[in-house]
């Protein structure tokens, strides 16, 4: 849809959003002042979400993109942000690039292709978009967005023919080291098993993730209050939902569709 649509289009800037999204007021116009600076190939708004309360991992989904923004916002005083919120984001139309029909995370790959043209993708807070957070739980969903994060690493060799650097490391650091954290996890506990006679900071560790690991199974089982206790539940689901990524990724399946 967004290959056929976006040639279409004729304005000098393409707007993209989410329907289940909202946008707050002057969201775009906000959005389009940074057009001003010819070096800025594309900008993306902020992204929160709203009602935590009315689904289960809701504060936890939202710890998570206060976290993700954090990160935009360095990425992009930085150089340049990796890739754009689907809910809120515009380009310059001549800087589109048609992304793969099998592409799982469109709203990467197009940004990231802005930038690998020479231009800069800018975070602007200001232009805010908000989401229910019950259109954004469950574990099938992570699965899909894991294994579009898998896919989106071919996306290297643009930045490499480009040259450029800052946002490579941004990439490499952001994205290919997340994807490492589920095998680390299980490391760390082997590891940590075979240094149990080497001295109490050893067996210190151990007990940390004893009750580190407690904890996810009872979020497993039980709304734990408070709901800081079900942090440990959804850093463990969302790297969990790697290893399913990994084989949807090597399939190639091409049953990842939104509900």
């Amino acid at each position: 849809v967004l290959n056929k649509s976006v040639p279409e289009a004729r304005g000098e800037i393409v707007f993209f959003s989410d329907c289940s999204s909202m946008l707050k007021p002057n969201a775009v116009r906000l959005m389009m002042e940074n057009f001003a600076d010819p070096q800025v190939g594309g900008v993306c708004g902020s992204y929160r979400v709203v009602n935590p309360d009315q689904a289960d991992i809701g504060q936890q989904e939202d710890f998570y993109w206060r976290y993700e923004t954090a990160l935009k916002n360095l990425e992009s005083s930085a150089d340049s942000i990796l890739g754009a919120h689907g809910q809120i984001h515009a380009l310059r139309r001549e800087l589109y690039s048609p992304p793969h029909p099998r592409t799982v995370n469109d709203d990467f790959v197009i940004p990231m292709r802005v930038v690998a043209q020479g231009y800069r993708e800018v975070y602007d807070p200001r232009a805010q978009a908000v989401e229910e957070a019950r259109e954004m739980t469950g574990f099938r969903r992570r699965i899909r967005i894991t294994a579009g994060n898998i896919q989106q690493l071919g996306e290297i060799w643009h930045l490499l023919r480009g040259r450029r650097w800052v946002p490579l490391f941004c990439m490499l650091s952001h994205k290919l080291t997340r994807l490492l954290v589920p095998f680390a996890m299980m490391a760390a506990v082997v590891l940590n098993a075979f240094l149990l006679d080497a001295g109490l900071l050893y067996q210190a560790t151990a007990a940390g993730q004893g009750v580190f690991y407690a904890l996810v199974a009872a979020g497993g089982l039980w709304p734990l209050r408070p709901k800081i206790l079900r942090l440990p539940y959804y850093f463990c689901m969302v790297n969990a939902s790697i290893f399913a990524g990994m084989y949807h990724a090597i399939q190639g399946r091409r049953n990842m569709a939104w509900k």
